[in-house]
Parts: structure tokens; C-alpha cells; sequence
């Protein structure tokens, strides 16, 4: 069946993290995605993640330096509907594949620029990774941590708050476009991306109070929320939340058998001394119980408790995956090129009339240039010439 996205047309020279995965989201809605990469292919194709964000897409391999490979790849965008790309700003006018260029060979064509800084910022034309965009736009200093002052963040924010600016920025162009009848220049970048989270919560961390510090801390020393993980019996692990909204029947220390139960409502105004002297009498009794019974009887007394898995045991390692995961079609077999049979994610999202699907695993570089150059009129002797491949 085709997908929303079926007759659409992207050309993908993006690497890292917010490209790949943001058109991904494209690809699996049925849109025709050619990777077109460097001869050799991209360079950040060792990097894990992209066995899963480079699949259902074909791929070519293009020297964009040769005038042969430009003028190939020029001939591919005429026809094009969607280009995303992550160079920094000036980069494809240098290349004769700039927007003006592009646009005016194809008016209806939708340019996504997303590089690490938009044009114009300070620091446009400096080296652009995840963590420098996060030391530069206060991320590493607003996130409290083990200690005062910045700490490195675990999760890309800067790439994965773009990675949704992307798909977004072109859907609402293409909408645009059935009204126009033209394409336009979208442009976002990592740093918006970072500051996407911003725009939900700012704190102002220096100047916070201990509480601040105690409730949001996810590293060393731990706070309010790494305390409630607690260890039960058989090396299993529950969370149990304190701001799920619900008021409990019992209290947990209560359901737990603590001598002196502590008043849920304060547990947050407890000072880090109050709680470290409440904290290991909980986790022994913690300890005591059977995770299963444990979890049903802190339902029962309308507590907001779950089991911590690990992934192994969410994907399915060793045994069925939950059922939930299957009936969402969230989990998936795929036959990597390189890394032989896997299980990924499955398309995350849904549409009842056209569903998405995967659509291949991640193509080796230049898997289709005979195949998509070929469609253009190129020889494979003219192809092997601009492409790299001997």
C-alpha cells in the first residue's frame, strides 16, 4: 500500500543525527529518499545509530567537487521534490547547489538547510558537533548535575530537538506548496534545536536554591528522582514516582511496613539530610519484596509504580518482546547489509489510511547509482566517473 508520502521525491545529503533521523521519519511515510553520499560513502557510517536512521532509502555516491558530479547531481534536483542538507551556511553556493541555484532550475523544489548554526550566528562557520552546540547555547550549563556548573549531557539535545524541526519544517513547506505552487528555503539548525527544549522549561541555575538542585539532579549526588529506583528482591529494579498526581491510599513506607511512615505530601520539602536518613530504611524493605507482588500491591493503593527493564528485555532479547511493542508494530527484523540480521524499531508512527513501513534496511554507498543515473542517461562508464566507483 503507499504511504502519505508516496511520489515524493528527497534528495539526503545530511550527516549526523537530526538529518538522518528526521528523514527517516519521511521515508518510512512512503517518501522516495536517495542518500546521496560522498565517493566512499558517508563518514559517519561506523556510528551505531546509523543502521536504523540510513534505512528505507537507496543511495548514490557523488563527487561534488568534479563539475561532471555537480552537474549529475543538478540533474537529480530538477526533479526533486525535497533537498536536506547539513553544511555549514555558504557551503553548497560554493558547490553550485546553493538554493538560488536549485530554485530556479526548480521552483516547486523545498530546501532544508540544517547545519549546526544558522546563517548569520557568530559561530556559523565553525565546526558544528552535538557537543559543542550544547556548550555553546547554555545546555551544559543549565543542566544541573553531580556539581556546580556545566556537565556533559548523555542525550545529543541539540540534534534530537532538530531531528523534529526537520520533518516538521518540510511538511509544512510541501502544504505550502499545493497553495503556491512553489518551493521555498527552510532553515533550521542544532542550536534552534537545543533551544526547542527551552521553550518548555528555563531555569535560571546559578542563582537556584538547594530544592532546585535536589529535585532535578540526574547524576551524582542523586536527587529526588534517581532515589525513587529501588532494588527488590532477585537484582530487579522498580521506579516509583512522587509526581504522578495521584492520591494514595496508603503511603509507600506504609505499604513497605516502615515503622513511623513519612507524609508523602513533604517528601519533596525534605532537606538531602532528612532524606538520607529515610532513604536506606527504604530500600531494605525495598529489597524484601518480589517485584510482581510489590508492583500490584502499590497499584492497589493507587501509587505510580513500574518494573525498570532493560532494553535487551523491551526488543526481546532471549524471549518474546512485550506484547504491547508487537501490537504497535513497534519492533522489527531487518536485514543489515553489514551487521547481518537485526532487531530495530519499527516506524513510530501510525496513520490508518496509509501506513508507514520499512522500506529496506540502510544501502551499502552508491548501492543504486546505475540504477537512479541510469534513469538520467548516464552510461555506466560516465557514472563510474563522477561517483568514485572504478
Amino acid at each position: 500500500m503507499p504511504g502519505a508520502l508516496d511520489g515524493v521525491r528527497v534528495l539526503d545529503l545530511s550527516w549526523g543525527i537530526a538529518g538522518p533521523l528526521g528523514v527517516l521519519l519521511l521515508a518510512e511515510q512512503g517518501a522516495d529518499v536517495i542518500k546521496v553520499e560522498p565517493p566512499g560513502g558517508d563518514p559517519f557510517r561506523d556510528y551505531s545509530g546509523y543502521a536504523v536512521w540510513n534505512r528505507s532509502r537507496r543511495s548514490v555516491t557523488v563527487d561534488l567537487k568534479q563539475p561532471a558530479g555537480a552537474d549529475a547531481f543538478r540533474r537529480l534536483a530538477a526533479d526533486a521534490d525535497v533537498l536536506v542538507e547539513t553544511f555549514r551556511p555558504g557551503v553548497t553556493d560554493r558547490l553550485g547547489i546553493g538554493y538560488d541555484a536549485l530554485h530556479e532550475l526548480n521552483p516547486r523544489l523545498v530546501y532544508m538547510s540544517c547545519p549546526a548554526y544558522p546563517d548569520g550566528h557568530r559561530l556559523a562557520q565553525r565546526p558544528g558537533y552535538d557537543a559543542l552546540v550544547q556548550a555553546s547555547s547554555g545546555q551544559q550549563w543549565e543542566q544541573p548535575g553531580w556539581r556546580p556548573g556545566p556537565i556533559f549531557l548523555h542525550m545529543p539535545m541539540p540534534s534530537m530537538g532538530a531531528m523534529f524541526l526537520v520533518p516538521t519544517g518540510i511538511i509544512t513547506a510541501l502544504i505550502a506548496r499545493e497553495e503556491t505552487g512553489r518551493g521555498q528555503h527552510v532553515r533550521t539548525s542544532l542550536f534552534q534545536g537545543a533551544l526547542l527544549y527551552t521553550t518548555q522549561i528555563w531555569s535560571w541555575v546559578p542563582g537556584a536554591s538547594w530544592q532546585f538542585y535536589g529535585t532535578m539532579a540526574k547524576t551524582y549526588p542523586p536527587g529526588v528522582h534517581q532515589e525513587m529506583i529501588f532494588e527488590v528482591a532477585d537484582g530487579k529494579y522498580v521506579h516509583s514516582s512522587i509526581m504522578s498526581g495521584l492520591t494514595p491510599v496508603k503511603s509507600q513506607d506504609a505499604i513497605l511496613g516502615l515503622p513511623d511512615p513519612s507524609d508523602p505530601e513533604r517528601y519533596m520539602m525534605l532537606s538531602p539530610e532528612e532524606r538520607a536518613e529515610l532513604t536506606p530504611k527504604r530500600r531494605a524493605a525495598y529489597r524484601q519484596r518480589e517485584r510482581d507482588g510489590l508492583i500490584d500491591e502499590f497499584r492497589a493503593n493507587n501509587h505510580a509504580i513500574e518494573a525498570v527493564e532493560s532494553m535487551e528485555v523491551a526488543l526481546g532479547a532471549g524471549g518474546s518482546p512485550h506484547s504491547q511493542l508487537v501490537a504497535n508494530d513497534m519492533i522489527a527484523e531487518v536485514d543489515d547489509p553489514v551487521l547481518g540480521h537485526t532487531t530495530q524499531v519499527g516506524v513510530p508512527i501510525h496513520l490508518a489510511g496509509t501506513p508507514g513501513a520499512i522500506r529496506g534496511p540502510r544501502p551499502t554507498p552508491g548501492q543504486h547509482n546505475e540504477e537512479i543515473f541510469g534513469e538520467l542517461g548516464y552510461s555506466p562508464a560516465e557514472i563510474a566517473k563522477f561517483t568514485g566507483v572504478a
